[in-house]
């Protein structure tokens, strides 16, 4: 790889850590396409994403952490909150694989482009939730499914579904940060098993996520819980249109 091209994917990969870490989503989502726009291929680029995206997610959930977005000390109810998504995302991860190596990757993500654009439109919705523990095993779920097959649609499934499960705007974007991580990493060894990985995308995406992932969750902290719930809203739509237009634009 040249040393510019180099250059360029870490710099993508951190500004869209940072991203990550301070909204809950946009790295795998936004960063998977423009890898494969780019020439590389889909098992290059998804493993490599989910490799650094657990290294970066490790760094900002530690960083959320330090700077009280959440409390992730011991078995605390924000731990809790993680594990709800952790647990049922680590299990479907292995379903998500074998869907990716089977099934056409428009189903894939035209799926995850709708399921986004719905959680993001009920995010923005002036409605209350009340917190359910159903709803973050199901949404952890889901995402951890989406995230398996193409490398994205974890964040803004995690992010928005949190805040419809009835989180803070901050708690959504920690414990999703902190949920990415074992899904992550399982996604990962999955698919090391199943497919074998070779790419050279690994080292230049995990120096810009490492990164990313402390600066995310800095600016996370300063953010105001209305905006930042109408920002990841905002975000997830124009995620979930920019699926849709990479598909059938």
């Amino acid at each position: 790889m040249v040393l510019e091209i180099f250059i360029l994917l870490v710099i993508l990969s951190l500004v869209m850590e940072t991203v990550d870490a301070s909204l809950g989503m946009m790295y795998g989502t936004i960063l998977s396409p423009v890898l494969i726009s780019m020439g590389f291929a889909p098992l290059q680029v998804i493993p490599a994403i989910l490799l650094s995206q657990g290294l970066g997610g490790l760094v900002g959930s530690l960083s959320h952490h330090k700077f009280r977005n959440a409390d992730f000390k011991g078995l605390s109810e924000d731990t809790k909150v993680a594990l709800a998504m952790i647990i049922p995302g680590m299990l479907v991860t292995v379903l998500g694989v074998l869907v990716a190596v089977s099934v056409p990757i428009i189903v894939v993500k035209t799926y995850i482009a709708i399921l986004v654009l719905v959680m993001s439109v009920l995010c923005l919705s002036p409605i209350k939730y009340k917190f359910a523990w159903w709803k973050h095993y199901l949404i952890g779920a889901l995402a951890g499914f989406n995230k398996a097959m193409s490398g994205g649609g974890f964040g803004p499934v995690t992010s928005t579904g949190g805040i419809v499960g009835g989180l803070s705007a901050k708690l959504s974007v920690a414990t999703t940060t902190l949920a990415e991580v074992f899904v992550c990493l399982t996604g990962f060894i999955v698919y090391l098993f199943v497919v074998g990985i070779s790419s050279s995308l690994i080292i230049p995406l995990s120096i810009g996520a490492l990164i990313g992932g402390f600066i995310g969750a800095y600016f996370c902290s300063k953010g105001n819980h209305k905006i930042l719930r109408r920002m990841i809203g905002a975000l997830g739509i124009i995620s979930g249109l920019w699926l849709l237009f990479k598909i059938y634009g």
